[in-house]
């Protein structure tokens, strides 16, 4: 890439069926399809280098990578929160509006956000499992629930079908054994996460999927994307509870989980808890400051590749 060239950011709002776009030359609308994306990427100026800023859309935006990728355009997942603090910053937008592609472009100018780059395949396979894993967890939750008003007649047949599911969930988690296995930093560090106590394999497969290198990012940028980083309420003279926004819902779903583990058996976590309920914070905030110190403290270990001592 020539160095001399002028990045030019391309802000893409995605929904289920459409991509509004804003371009230099002005905010255009393309159907979400194979031949819609075909067109935007040929409504990209020539002259300097695309780089196009979008943010995650619960699973639409999956394609929109993929296809950007396979056509070796530059792309940046950003987090919701970010852009939405910047845009109040820039007293773009009141805080209950929706955030659109000019002012994803306007946050990839001034903010240069770190390119999103595609995962390894082993990764890919990884996330592809994992969100599999995660679909079959539900069902068996749900026919557990299920079961236990079923009427006695069709016991047999619910119970039939919950230990199909669980044979599922089982040939999964073999499947993500045999990934982690195949790469040996995957493998090195799924070892060293799960020696943290509270950690298990499904947080760890879950940071190593859906972050990849932990170590690439700063102890802020790392909290901000998992989501685990307080913004302030406050407005005037008001102060408001701080809260989290934004961030990969995947790991934050599994770092909940190992923070609730953590809670209860590990030495530097269950006494970090207690204190904060001892000053009266609520249970989740207790828990999500928790969150913050185990996503940290991974950081460490993965950057020192030293196994945890608590």
């Amino acid at each position: 890439m020539d160095s001399t060239q002028t990045v030019t950011y391309i802000g893409v709002d995605i929904s289920k069926e459409t991509l509004e776009v804003c371009l230099p030359s002005g905010k255009r609308r393309f159907p979400f399809t194979p031949s819609g994306m075909t067109s935007l990427r040929k409504a990209f100026p020539k002259e300097g280098i695309p780089h196009v800023i979008c943010e995650a859309t619960g699973g639409y935006e999956k394609a929109l990578l993929e296809d950007l990728w396979e056509h070796g355009i530059a792309v940046s997942l950003v987090n919701a929160s970010r852009v939405r603090h910047f845009a109040k910053s820039e007293g773009l937008k009141a805080k209950s509006d929706p955030i659109d592609a000019h002012i994803l472009a306007r946050f990839g100018e001034e903010k240069k956000p770190r390119r999103c780059d595609p995962p390894t395949p082993v990764r890919k396979k990884m996330i592809e499992l994992l969100d599999r894993r995660a679909q079959l967890s539900d069902m068996i939750t749900q026919e557990k629930n299920r079961t236990q008003k079923a009427p006695a007649s069709l016991r047999k047949s619910y119970l039939r079908v919950l230990k199909t599911l669980e044979q599922e969930l089982n040939t999964t988690d073999r499947e993500l054994e045999k990934c982690v296995g195949s790469d040996e930093t995957l493998k090195r560090n799924d070892e060293l996460f799960c020696s943290v106590k509270g950690i298990g394999s499904v947080t760890s497969w879950s940071i190593l999927a859906y972050l990849g290198d932990i170590t690439q990012f700063g102890r802020n940028q790392l909290v901000a994307l998992v989501g685990v980083a307080p913004f302030d309420q406050d407005s005037g003279t008001h102060k408001g509870r701080r809260r989290i926004e934004g961030g990969r819902a995947k790991v934050r779903r599994a770092l909940y989980m190992a923070a609730q583990s953590a809670a209860a058996h590990n030495p530097v976590i269950k006494p970090y808890v207690a204190r904060l309920k001892e000053r009266q914070k609520p249970h989740k905030v207790a828990l999500t400051a928790a969150m913050r110190k185990i996503i940290i403290h991974l950081h460490s270990i993965a950057k020192n590749q030293e196994l945890s001592l608590a």
